[in-house]
């Protein structure tokens, strides 16, 4: 009985043994295919960018005044007003949670069209500001990029949040930018705009708060 014992536990470690194996297997087979999904992805992404650079960079330099490129990105913009800096504070929740204001907001959307801005596909209307909450649920990503500041600090460190502006957008801003695709409805066509279409944007912040 003692060895039939002993047989039994060491056969039943080795096929936990093997079941742990097993699943350790599983796990890096999919920790592998999500990365070289995340690697073609990100090729994808980047070979967008370099595409339309050329068509955004035109536009800026003939539509803005003051045209600035964020590198990171490939979004050109123009910030026509700084707003009041006391009137937001951007901030990093104490768990370490990016929180995301409510603005009320005058914009237009453009397609992009050659050197020009195309045709017009969203905007506020007249008198009729609109809100949003500046975060990706509720706004594309471009906007969240214009909004919040480029860093903010973190238990005394500098964390980059990765916004076009130092400070961020405030009560008071206006900003013009254009952004490549990815950064908009990237491929998926929506309302009035084709899928892959770089965007035109301009807003004008009438307030902003938690």
């Amino acid at each position: 009985m003692k060895n039939f014992t002993k047989i039994f536990f060491g056969m039943l470690a080795m096929i936990i043994a093997l079941a742990s194996c097993s699943k350790s297997d599983d796990f890096s087979k999919l920790a592998e295919e999500q990365r070289i999904k995340d690697s073609i992805e990100n090729a994808r992404i980047q070979n967008l960018l370099k595409e339309q650079a050329p068509q955004l960079k035109s536009f800026a330099i003939k539509n803005f005044t003051n045209p600035k490129l964020d590198t990171a990105t490939g979004i050109w913009y123009d910030l026509i007003a700084e707003g009041d800096d006391a009137s937001y504070a951007y901030q990093i929740s104490s768990g370490g949670y990016l929180m995301y204001p409510t603005a009320v907001v005058n914009y237009k959307v453009n397609l992009l069209n050659g050197a020009d801005k195309g045709n017009l596909v969203d905007e506020s209307k007249e008198g009729s500001p609109a809100t949003f909450t500046i975060n990706r649920d509720r706004i594309i990503l471009f906007w969240q990029f214009a909004f919040f500041p480029k860093k903010l600090s973190f238990q005394g460190k500098e964390v980059n949040i990765g916004g076009l502006t130092v400070k961020g957008l405030k009560k008071g801003s206006k900003i013009k930018a254009v952004a490549p695709s990815p950064f908009g409805y990237d491929q998926v066509a929506k309302d009035k705009v084709p899928a892959n279409s770089p965007l035109y944007s301009e807003i004008e912040v009438l307030s902003i708060s938690n």
